[in-house]
């Protein structure tokens, strides 16, 4: 989680190509909105894989409280990434009394979540050639926002930034899709989605973590 979580705030490094402007926004991945609780997607795909009406094949391998689910649906993984804020910042960022939490929509960006809320979904597939995945997010979003390539010309990744900015905050969010080399040529078996906002609201927490960290030390320290 926490090299996951440095890719969020800082992206990637590499050769970055700006292309146009996205048409389109992000605002969560299939059936679950950025921002929905633990709770209500674990519900969701409860509900789906026991439905005996259902045509598809959904299964629960793992899941741990508030921080990730992972989901087998018609022979893909799927994990279902969950960010609540730290408990170390409640010194500095109590829980707002009769304000309850909203799901799935976010309201403000500094009161204290309790709960887990979607930030982000990976998923995994058998290797596919680059450039089909690429062709299909092409077709549905348009030219990726920046590329990177390895040294190896083969490896690196592609961004899709799917977020209405003039919004505050705002909306939308991130596609990656990531290539690796496989008989010297670009395959692809993980594209990672992400919310802009809530990624904003992380990037904010990781600051404000280390900034109490430090002063507890400071304190500490000197009596």
């Amino acid at each position: 989680m926490k090299k996951y979580l440095l890719f969020l705030l800082f992206c990637f490094p590499g050769y970055l190509f700006s292309q146009t402007e996205m048409p389109n926004t992000l605002d969560g991945f299939a059936e679950a909105s950025w921002g929905m609780t633990f709770e209500s997607i674990r519900e969701k795909f409860l509900s789906m894989a026991t439905n005996p009406e259902s045509k598809e094949k959904i299964e629960i391998l793992n899941e741990k409280k508030d921080v990730s689910l992972l989901i087998r649906r018609n022979g893909i993984l799927y994990l279902y990434r969950f960010y609540k804020t730290p408990e170390l910042l409640k010194e500095v960022r109590p829980k707002r009394e009769g304000q309850p939490e909203t799901d799935p929509t976010i309201d403000g960006q500094t009161e204290f979540r309790e709960n887990g809320i979607l930030f982000s979904v990976g998923v995994t597939f058998n290797l596919v050639p680059s450039e089909k995945i690429k062709s299909k997010l092409e077709a549905k979003y348009g030219k990726p926002r920046k590329e990177s390539i390895g040294d190896d010309k083969v490896s690196g990744a592609a961004i899709w930034e799917l977020v209405e900015r003039r919004e505050n905050p705002p909306r939308g969010g991130f596609a990656v899709v990531w290539r690796e080399g496989y008989k010297k040529l670009p395959y692809t078996r993980r594209i990672d989605y992400f919310s802009a906002n809530i990624r904003d609201i992380i990037a904010k927490d990781y600051v404000d973590f280390f900034s109490v960290q430090e002063t507890k030390t400071l304190r500490d320290l000197i009596p």
